[in-house]
């Protein structure tokens, strides 16, 4: 059996307004084939459009508060309770759109290791429990992209 605790996680902001723990993922074990995710995220703040382009699959539940997700343009609003399914190389993202609320969420990855490429960063893949590339924080790493 394997026991992830979460005061044994590293605490890590990817951008101002979101702080997250990697609770598995390749960078920080308990797992060999999934990331578990979990974020706070303040008002307008979320995840940026992007994509994984290992076509891997990701499923975000909210657990508190209220989003707005877009997937591959289409636009949905989500609340405590709800989860939405990303569909492999789908371009998505999500934000809190609630200015009382924190906007807490689990995400899962059907990967150990999840590259991003952000919308507005095309230049950089970013690894998600990476483990090669030059470290952000605790739970990514980056690395260029290859030119296109």
């Amino acid at each position: 059996m394997t026991v992830v605790r979460k005061q044994d996680k590293p605490e890590a902001s990817w951008r101002p307004g979101k702080k997250g723990i990697l609770h598995a993922a390749a960078s920080v074990g308990g797992t060999t084939k999934l990331i578990v995710n979990e974020s706070w995220n303040d008002f307008g703040v979320g995840a940026p459009t992007h994509v994984h382009p290992d076509g891997l699959e990701e499923i975000i539940m909210v657990l508190e508060g209220h989003a707005e997700f877009w997937i591959n343009g289409e636009h949905s609003i989500l609340e405590g309770g709800d989860l939405v399914i990303i569909p492999p190389f789908a371009h998505h993202g999500f934000k809190n759109i609630s200015e009382t609320e924190t906007l807490h969420v689990l995400a899962v990855f059907s990967s150990p290791v999840a590259p991003a490429i952000f919308d507005h960063e095309p230049d950089k893949i970013v690894y998600i429990g990476g483990v090669e590339g030059d470290r952000i924080d605790s739970q990514r790493t980056v690395v260029p992209a290859p030119p296109s």
